[in-house]
């Protein structure tokens, strides 16, 4: 069976698939940690959560700076190499803020370490792979792939805040390390593939891309867009559509990291012992994975444009509940509709950019775009505590945040899909 997943008639993708699913897990572990040892810092050595928090824009701006170089080197070197040199950094950086004692190794470790390695082998990589060995099957190959991010909320939230209060938040960062290392170094060496070309495959199989050609021009998937000629990176970032796209996505993860990295110390603001928002944590991330599956198969059908609009709108009356919460039953109710919405928007965004562009040039297009979108999207976490701060609440930080998701909305309808210049110039010479 090996051998013949190896083989020209073979597919290997199946086997990425599984890897990137577990390296997700362990991706999401490093990326939701932040919030759970937030108030441990606060109350062992004394710091703000507005300081704390700009650790984490650290981590945002320099992985956005980085960026467009690690696209080249993506394109140039592989995701192999990109997620296991990116991720022994991470692991470094984890190992380093288990022995932390001052506020700058909480910098070097979350702004500087884990900030390098996420972008050098993290989304981006680890979305270029699934881009790589599947194009048709893509809706799906991705749902299954980013399920793993909203599943492991349902254990990684409660098991953080289970092992910081059991081993101390020390241990639980050497713990981590343990798991990073396993599943974003070791596995991904062993058995990751670059793309289906290094073993004499093509995207999405053999049958699938026979079924695909032959399927060509079906008037009954008009539905679902496929970008007909690839785009270079220079056309697309001349596209009005790019930028709405990623205008959608910065204030998108700007709400997103302001939330998720403030959420746990606004539960206990409201009375919400730990034990509680850890399973709080658990019912969002079950909510965006059973979205996140979904949503894959419904992208096999109906235009993602739509799905991801509609996601939105149902993610601010979610958010309405959290502005208004004051008790478990109302941030459970944010936390499954806000946490469905973020699940289709997860998968609906991963497809539109490769779906109205191509996997051609994918890292360039999603890496030279990053430094825009992170310079918006890592003010998140420190401003919305610092307004915590100056008010002693978290509710005039979160109507803000409700006023970007509106922005970020309108972004979206208006993000239609591009023509490329080849079929204007053709159009316009008949």
């Amino acid at each position: 069976m090996a051998l013949k997943m190896l083989g020209k008639d073979g597919f290997y993708g199946w086997v990425n698939l599984a890897v990137m699913f577990f390296f997700n897990v362990a991706i999401m572990l490093m990326m939701m940690a932040f919030a759970a040892f937030l108030p441990s810092w606060v109350k062992e050595f004394g710091w703000s959560r507005g300081l704390a928090g700009g650790a984490q824009t650290v981590s945002i701006y320099l992985s956005g700076i980085a960026a467009p170089i690690v696209a080249i080197f993506i394109m140039k070197k592989g995701t192999k190499r990109a997620i296991v040199i990116g991720n022994v950094l991470s692991v470094a950086g984890l190992v380093m803020l288990a022995y932390q004692q001052h506020i700058w190794q909480l910098y070097l470790g979350v702004g500087v370490l884990l900030g390098l390695g996420m972008s050098i082998g993290g989304m981006l990589a680890g979305m270029t792979v699934i881009n790589n060995w599947f194009i048709m099957k893509r809706p799906a190959a991705l749902s299954i792939s980013m399920a793993s991010i909203g599943f492991s909320g349902v254990i990684v939230q409660p098991s953080l805040m289970a092992l910081i209060s059991s081993v101390g938040w020390r241990n639980t960062y050497l713990l981590m390390a343990a798991v990073a290392f396993a599943f974003c170094v070791v596995i991904p060496a062993l058995f990751l593939k670059d793309k289906p070309e290094q073993l004499g495959q093509v995207p999405d199989g053999p049958v699938s891309a026979e079924l695909a050609k032959a399927d060509t021009g079906n008037k009954r998937h008009t539905g679902v867009y496929k970008t007909p000629v690839d785009f270079t990176a220079k056309e697309a970032l001349r596209t009005g559509a790019l930028w709405l796209l990623v205008v959608n996505g910065a204030l998108q993860f700007f709400v997103m990291n302001g939330l998720f990295g403030n959420q746990i110390n606004f539960y206990f603001d409201i009375g919400i012992s730990p034990t509680k928002a850890g399973f709080i944590g658990g019912v969002f991330g079950a909510a965006m994975g059973i979205s996140q599956l979904g949503i894959g198969f419904l992208g096999l059908r109906f235009n993602m444009r739509y799905l991801a609009a509609s996601a939105m709108f149902m993610g601010m009356i979610g958010f309405g509940f959290l502005l208004i919460a004051k008790s478990v039953p109302m941030v459970l109710a944010y936390a499954v509709i806000y946490g469905i919405s973020q699940g289709v928007q997860s998968i609906a965004m991963g497809n539109l950019f490769p779906d109205y562009f191509g996997r051609t040039e994918f890292p360039k297009i999603m890496g030279y775009t990053m430094p825009f979108n992170t310079f918006i999207s890592g003010l998140g976490v420190p401003i919305t505590g610092y307004i915590r701060d100056i008010f002693g609440s978290y509710v005039p930080a979160f109507r803000i945040l409700l006023a970007l998701l509106v922005v970020s909305f309108v972004c979206i309808l208006f993000a239609k899909p591009p023509k490329h210049p080849s079929l204007k110039e053709s159009e316009a010479a008949t």
